[in-house]
């Protein structure tokens, strides 16, 4: 599937379409697996009625720990759209949506520590570097000497 369009032609026979689970292939920036379904009421010549949901996952990158994850979606379609070239792009509505759905800044989970300053190690709950906290900053214990070693020069 290539796009979301409504076809004017379509509701020559009937007043209701109905778009049935479709792969949604849009440009949203990351690997999806969205289905969108909805159902398209001819309201007028130039106005459109599209209702509907749009279901699946997208995989995000976490903004602590860069790890790639998959968040889930569930966002209703309820519109009006116009009547174009006798057309009606429902895919770039669907874009839209997605884009205002995504968070601001993503977490793999709410508990996610990030990476560590000095090591680089991921910290999550059950994994966490040996760094310490000296002088207010962060020091690998391995590290330790060379700092004192520059701290004699001054």
């Amino acid at each position: 599937m290539t796009k979301l369009i409504v076809n004017l032609y379509d509701f020559l026979k009937t007043r209701i379409i109905e778009v049935k689970a479709r792969k949604y292939m849009g440009d949203t920036g990351c690997k999806s697996d969205v289905v969108v379904s909805f159902k398209a009421v001819k309201i007028s010549d130039d106005k459109v009625y599209v209702n509907g949901k749009i279901k699946g996952s997208v995989n995000l990158e976490c903004s602590r720990c860069l790890h790639v994850y998959s968040h889930s979606l569930e966002i209703p379609i309820d519109i009006d759209m116009c009547v174009i070239n006798d057309c009606v792009d429902v895919d770039e509505e669907v874009r839209q949506l997605l884009l205002l759905e995504m968070p601001m800044k993503p977490l793999c989970s709410k508990d996610c520590l990030g990476i560590c300053k000095i090591c680089g190690r991921y910290n999550k709950k059950s994994d966490f570097c040996s760094c310490v906290e000296k002088n207010g900053e962060l020091i690998k214990e391995r590290w330790e000497k060379l700092l004192n070693k520059n701290n004699r020069r001054e």
